[in-house]
């Protein structure tokens, strides 16, 4: 289950309007709505905070792993960064298809993922031309 699911299941859970969640976290309705469809996610782990805060859960309920890198790539990258993320996750997930991987086993190739992902656009920036 993705962010927008979990969230979307407590609001539901405790019978809250879109727009009474927006306003206890200091949203639009609008982002409620993207929230929940997966168009978007705080781009502020605050947002993840408080949220986790007024359903009792923990953040790291509401973030998988996945769900986690691909925040982090659009907070540093905006919205090519989402989707360079998501990509790179749609394609690791691709690689299991099929696959005897045990969890274990596909955990550290995520993470390796994630670590080149992170070396490689540290490294570009070093190269890539100043404006």
């Amino acid at each position: 289950m993705n962010f927008g699911e979990k969230l979307k299941n407590l609001r539901e859970r405790d019978n809250l309007s879109q727009s009474k969640l927006a306003e206890i976290i200091g949203v639009d309705r609008r982002t409620i709505i993207n929230y929940e469809a997966g168009k978007s996610f705080p781009r502020d782990m605050n947002n993840y905070r408080k949220i986790a805060k007024w359903f009792g859960v923990s953040a790291d309920y509401l973030l998988s792993e996945k769900d986690e890198f691909t925040a982090k790539a659009y907070a540093e990258g905006g919205k090519r960064g989402k989707l360079e993320a998501e990509a790179l996750v749609a394609e690791a997930g691709a690689l299991f298809a099929g696959g005897s991987l045990s969890d274990e086993d596909k955990d550290a190739v995520f993470h390796a993922l994630q670590e080149a992902y992170w070396f490689a656009k540290a490294e570009n920036k070093k190269y890539s031309k100043r404006k």
